[in-house]
């Protein structure tokens, strides 16, 4: 399978002061003949990558051969960006990895309390852990390392000592950090703020962590691809504009 930078002129390159120079590859080199096609209905058209497809499969699926494989990077600038739509098993190990926390909510003001490193501990529940992140916006703590057990109660009474005084706050949810709310939406999708002080809108539409991620990789599913006659005359006329470079 050919790749990518083979197609990228060699320039003089010394890689240490005291190191002799080396013909390596210009990888600042570009060539604009993709940008000038990708939104040319003419030479693309839309696919939606299947589960566990990979960018050389796909290549060799639609052209007959894995040398193709770096032009969807190129022609779709949500992949080029954030990379290649994960399987669901590569997705959960994801956000197992990713979503680490216990996420309490409040309607009390912490603005002025319950800081990043604090120690909280629950009062009824006995679980303590320490608050990593807070989401004012949102009336969230973000606690790791919890001991004493899986998680809060979600009405309990969190408190912290600091000093000689202990805070406290009444909990109105409690929930692994997936399954909390990154945002809420309107009813036309738009996000949305609350009045984190106030009860939680039955207007508008929490979307959890574990939504967003979800979603975020649907999204990098949907791809346009270089139609089959077309795709090797704009793959030499890519080369040649390197060549000629």
């Amino acid at each position: 399978m050919s790749t990518y930078f083979e197609n990228f002129p060699t320039v003089s390159y010394r890689f240490g002061v005291k190191l002799p120079a080396v013909a390596y590859q210009n990888l600042t080199a570009y060539v604009d003949i993709i940008d000038q096609i990708k939104d040319n209905i003419a030479f693309y058209r839309n696919y939606y990558i299947q589960e566990g497809d990979r960018p050389d499969q796909l290549s060799f699926s639609l052209y007959g051969t894995t040398d193709y494989y770096w032009m969807f990077y190129l022609l779709n600038d949500h992949i080029k960006e954030q990379g290649w739509p994960l399987t669901y098993d590569a997705l959960s190990t994801l956000i197992d990895k990713d979503l680490i926390h216990t996420v309490v909510e409040t309607k009390d003001i912490i603005s002025d309390k319950f800081k990043v490193g604090q120690l909280v501990t629950g009062s009824s529940s006995g679980v303590s852990g320490t608050i990593a992140h807070r989401n004012l916006d949102l009336g969230q703590l973000y606690i790791k390392d919890l001991q004493g057990g899986e998680s809060f109660g979600s009405t309990e009474v969190l408190t912290s000592q600091v000093g000689e005084n202990i805070e406290s706050i009444t909990l109105i949810s409690s929930a692994a950090e997936k399954n909390a709310v990154r945002y809420y939406i309107d009813g036309d999708s738009l996000h949305s703020d609350i009045d984190p002080h106030a009860d939680r809108p039955n207007t508008k539409t929490p979307v959890t962590h574990l939504d967003y991620y979800l979603a975020e990789n649907e999204k990098l599913k949907s791809i346009r691809v270089i139609k089959p006659d077309a795709v090797r005359d704009i793959f030499r006329e890519f080369q040649d504009k390197f060549l000629d470079g």
